[in-house]
């Protein structure tokens, strides 16, 4: 057990780092009637401020070049359009938390976090699979003092998620300390955890659980033992995705998306298709998808209460046009340039660019937060 706790860094815990960990859980739930989406964020900061000494800001210019850019977007549409304050004073706060944050992040400690979080994780979505395995449908699993939003309670699914709104959401989380075990070549905690991904019978999981492995290998250069166990490893993998009955459903899933009938992969490109020409340079003036397609401009969607689902890279394009993507995509190229050690995590998250919904919003800020600290701790001499 004394090997086991050191090997997943689980004595390396702060308050921060904590926090951080379990704020994607508890983005999902209520406070009473006040959505946790932003107060953690908020709560974050508030002890970035607390802590005693000298406050340290972080300064990312590509981060600081797209939010001058989305700012100023943001204000003329104010003054042609109407527009939920609110949701702009949200992103202020999302903004806000990376340039409080990545610089007093504690790597050592966000490892801990990371690896507790995903062990109670774990437990929650083995707890719930047992409950699918029997055939029974299952909802997130609940939190003391936390209600969740109206519908998720009596929605039941079979798809296990454990504390997570959706099992998308698992995977948004997993994401992050499978990388982080990754570059510290922990790969069997690694692994272990993309099996744990399997179950969520998640197609996104499954494609982006290879590209981390993969990318891994050929960036971290594994040798010799490490190299072989990985290669047997994930040839088992792959045999239990094809054998075994309790990954079925999501290699099934894999095998039967087609690109042009998925609306997860194919609504973004069709709203796009209808922006009038100049408004590829510089965005619609819309605040979003779901107000864009309201208005009649684009009438065959599917929506999802007051939202349109739209991938990442065509909700940018959307929303902030080609330039606000180029701004977009620059972060990304900044980070690789300052650490070759994000490659795996970087090609990771730009591949869910056309499948997934992250855009600006809070799980962008999570994994650009770790990135930033990732690129910290490398140039400080990473140390496993």
């Amino acid at each position: 057990m004394r090997k086991l706790i050191e090997y997943l860094h689980l004595k390396d815990v702060g308050l921060l780092e904590m926090l951080f960990a379990f704020t994607p859980i508890l983005m999902g739930f209520n406070l009473g009637p006040i959505p946790l989406s932003a107060l953690m964020w908020v709560v974050l900061i508030g002890v970035v401020v607390l802590k005693k000494g000298k406050l340290k800001l972080g300064n990312f210019k590509p981060l600081t070049w797209f939010i001058v850019y989305w700012f100023v977007h943001q204000i003329i549409l104010l003054l042609i359009t109407s527009f939920n304050v609110n949701s702009l004073i949200v992103q202020v706060v999302y903004f806000a938390a990376v340039f409080f944050l990545y610089p007093v992040m504690d790597p050592g400690k966000m490892r801990g976090s990371f690896n507790w979080v995903a062990i109670i994780s774990i437990l929650g979505l083995l707890y719930q699979w047992a409950d699918v395995a029997q055939g029974n449908g299952v909802h997130p699993l609940e939190i003391p003092g936390l209600s969740m939003p109206e519908g998720r309670m009596e929605h039941l699914i079979l798809r296990p998620s454990s504390f997570y709104m959706e099992p998308a959401a698992y995977v948004a989380y997993m994401i992050c300390p499978i990388a982080l075990a990754l570059v510290d070549r922990k790969y069997i905690w690694a692994i272990l955890m993309i099996l744990s991904v399997f179950l969520t019978t998640s197609t996104t999981g499954i494609v982006l659980s290879f590209i981390l492995l993969g990318a891994s290998l050929f960036v971290y250069k594994a040798k010799g033992s490490s190299m072989l166990i990985v290669l047997i490893v994930g040839a088992g993998m792959v045999y239990a995705l094809n054998s075994l009955e309790e990954f079925s459903a999501g290699v099934e899933k894999l095998e039967n998306t087609d690109a042009s009938t998925s609306v997860r992969l194919s609504q973004g490109l069709h709203v796009v298709q209808t922006m009038h020409t100049n408004e590829y340079f510089f965005g619609v003036p819309y605040s979003d998808a779901y107000n864009y397609c309201k208005s009649g401009r684009c009438t065959d969607v599917e929506y999802y209460g007051e939202s349109v689902y739209m991938p990442t890279f065509w909700d940018l394009i959307l929303r902030f046009g080609i330039v606000g993507l180029f701004l977009y995509l620059l972060i990304y190229v900044k980070i690789l340039r300052l650490s070759k050690k994000t490659i795996p995590l970087c090609i990771a998250l730009l591949s869910t660019m056309f499948s997934s919904g992250y855009s600006i919003g809070p799980l962008f800020i999570q994994t650009l937060i770790v990135l930033l600290v990732m690129v910290r701790f490398d140039q400080q001499g990473w140390t496993a």
